[in-house]
């Protein structure tokens, strides 16, 4: 399946976003301990996977639409398809 251009920089965007979110949320906890003060180890953590949750529910989302999108476009019932048998020799 051939991907255009649109779609590989969609998937480059949601990757390169999660990535980046997944990576600020490391150098951030690494940047707190050096300050002196302490770090509660179980709030960075819970911190890190509400980010990450909601990094999920968006790729979630975005996934969920496109295959709405998809299932739509290529429903049985769309006018496109309505001819395909009434053609002699089954031919489009």
């Amino acid at each position: 399946m051939a991907f255009s251009s649109i779609n590989k920089l969609l998937l480059i965007f949601m990757f390169s976003s999660m990535a980046v979110i997944g990576v600020q949320s490391i150098v951030e906890i690494a940047f707190a301990a050096e300050g002196g003060e302490a770090v509660i180890r179980r709030v960075e953590i819970w911190g890190l996977f509400y980010r990450m949750m909601v990094a999920a529910f968006i790729v979630g989302a975005v996934v969920q639409g496109l295959n709405v999108y998809i299932s739509w476009r290529f429903r049985e019932s769309h006018p496109r398809f309505k001819n395909i048998n009434n053609n002699p020799g089954g031919q489009v």
